[in-house]
């Protein structure tokens, strides 16, 4: 497929460019920072009480890292985890970089990027980026006046994978979509009664577009659009929730295009 002629826009990334000190829990979120990002974690809690192999091993990882770890009461570990389960682990990272959104482009070959329009529950975030890691796609693009948070919930249901994919801030999907253009990539928003997937002529370069929890994809997406995809569903059920839609499209783009793919 052929991209359109470019439309000359540029991408507005907004401020700030890294989330602040951030807490991420639970037993394979922890030992993922510890293994990965060794170099981001200031401390490691560990639940008073807590044994065990899985505690021997990110205890055994903290120590060759040279990182700081404690015993630390429940209690505290719960209020830091803000609800999610923690199963007794708990770590504090130092603020994060997100990738630079343009650097998503010069990728060669096959790419498909996500772009989440003004996504903001922390569990659909990390289950799509759990996704994305899995399929091997070239990142994620997060739209919204605000960075989003990568600890608690998103940490946790990403169950390690944060550190292997480029998750990147932009103020406007729109505007982000028009740049993909510019660099040869096709736009695609997921919505109910778009192209089956199975009819879709799937892009070697592709960026797909998923709306919000409620409100969809903005206006100003829309507009950006090639075209949209839908995922054939049983009449009774309404629609799949964002992140299991988000897995079954980006299973399908891999799918058309394996890696090693020329």
């Amino acid at each position: 497929m052929r991209r359109p002629p470019p439309s000359r826009a540029t991408i507005r990334d907004p401020r700030p460019t890294a989330v602040g000190a951030e807490w991420i829990v639970g037993f394979h979120a922890v030992l993922a920072a510890v293994e990965r990002e060794a170099a981001r974690v200031e401390v490691v809690w560990v639940a008073e009480g807590t044994g065990g192999p899985r505690a021997r091993q990110v205890l055994d990882a903290a120590r060759a890292a040279g990182i700081r770890f404690r015993a630390t009461p429940r209690r505290r570990l719960d209020e830091v985890a803000g609800g999610a389960a923690h199963n007794g682990f708990a770590a504090r990272l130092a603020p994060a970089p997100f990738a630079d959104p343009s650097s998503l482009f010069v990728l060669g070959g096959p790419a498909c990027l996500l772009g989440l329009d003004g996504v903001e529950d922390g569990h659909n975030l990390g289950a799509v980026v759990r996704s994305v890691a899995a399929f091997d796609l070239a990142g994620v693009v997060v739209a919204g006046p605000h960075p989003p948070p990568l600890g608690g919930a998103a940490a946790k249901v990403a169950a390690g994978t944060l550190p292997l994919v480029r998750i990147a801030h932009v103020g406007s999907l729109g505007d982000f979509a028009l740049a993909a253009k510019d660099a040869g990539f096709w736009v695609y928003g997921a919505e109910a009664g778009g192209t089956a997937l199975d009819r879709l002529d799937f892009p070697e370069r592709l960026l797909l577009c998923l709306g919000a929890e409620a409100g969809g994809l903005r206006a100003k997406t829309r507009k950006a659009l090639d075209g949209t995809v839908s995922i054939p569903i049983a009449g009774e059920v309404e629609s799949l929730n964002l992140s299991v839609a988000a897995g079954i499209l980006a299973w399908e783009w891999r799918r058309r295009h394996p890696r090693g793919e020329s």
